[in-house]
């Protein structure tokens, strides 16, 4: 049987090791792969045929499956078949040749209003200022300023080290997903002063934690629910959303797209091209603001 457990997890372990993502993402896989070897078993198609590609795709439809769950179930598999001709324990991947129309999704990323932003980052503030030693700052006011502005994932942020901050340009090195390393900056100089302290305060270890453990992703996700909530936010804010508002608002401002392909680490400009339209709801907003027919009704 070519989809065995034991295969699975070999593929996961090399991965692993050469793309070295994160847990999240390993875990996300090895579910995929889990709910792929049930469906294998169950079916008496050659899984290293394109029939049970397609027919795993129609199962998938037919119980139901989000666009975006479908999507990244086939991601998966086509790394999945993709290592395994590299490894020869196939001559081919399924996948080669195999043209498919993937149901897509239609969710926006969803982040927070500006007013709520500007709340969020005036309570940051508010802790920042009234601390004379970075010491006794809130950490997590500190890290909120970060994701606001960078819009950097929470896994990046739990891994910046102390010495990833140049002090001279505002420059943060962010080591991103595959081992991938790019740039972001600090272009606020108070808070370039406030990260230059944090920095010098935990040289050599990590520029966000307990002591000298880093901070876990989980507890960066509490804690800026709860300091969201104590700043008047409603909803429940997660880093990620912090992430899709720097984005939104970015844009919105006039930022180029490529340059917020940079920003936030995508390898393909496809993957920000969505926040084109976010940025929709932007014009939107300002085209009921003007109420251009209204006011040419008016003058009439």
């Amino acid at each position: 049987m070519l989809v065995t457990f034991e295969v699975t997890s070999a593929y996961i372990e090399r991965l692993r090791i050469a793309r070295n993502p994160s847990e999240h993402t390993l875990q996300a896989y090895t579910a995929d792969l889990k709910h792929y070897r049930r469906f294998v078993d169950s079916q008496d198609t050659d899984p290293s045929s394109a029939a049970s590609i397609l027919n795993y795709i129609g199962h998938l439809a037919r119980s139901g499956a989000a666009a975006r769950t479908i999507r990244r179930r086939i991601a998966c598999l086509r790394g999945f078949y993709r290592d395994l001709a590299r490894e020869k324990i196939i001559q081919a991947s399924p996948f080669v040749g195999l043209e498919l129309q993937l149901p897509r999704t239609r969710s926006l990323p969803r982040g927070i209003s500006r007013k709520d932003t500007q709340l969020l980052a005036a309570a940051a503030w508010r802790e920042c200022r009234r601390h004379r030693n970075v010491q006794t700052v809130p950490p997590i006011a500190i890290a909120a300023l970060v994701l606001i502005c960078t819009g950097i994932r929470v896994g990046e942020l739990v891994k910046l080290r102390s010495d990833d901050f140049h002090a001279d340009n505002g420059a943060l090195r962010v080591h991103g997903k595959g081992q991938r390393e790019r740039f972001v900056f600090l272009v606020d100089k108070e808070l370039r002063v406030v990260i230059g302290k944090l920095a010098a305060r935990r040289r050599g270890i990590t520029l966000f934690g307990h002591g000298d453990k880093a901070w876990s992703t989980d507890w960066v996700r509490r804690s800026l629910r709860q300091f969201a909530n104590g700043a008047g936010i409603a909803c429940k804010v997660t880093p990620h959303m912090l992430r899709h508002t720097c984005a939104t608002l970015l844009l919105e401002d006039g930022v180029d797209l490529r340059f917020l392909q940079r920003l936030l680490g995508h390898e393909s400009i496809s993957t920000t091209a969505i926040y084109a339209h976010v940025g929709d709801a932007g014009l939107q907003r300002a085209l009921e603001s003007a109420k251009l027919l209204v006011r040419l009704r008016e003058a009439a």
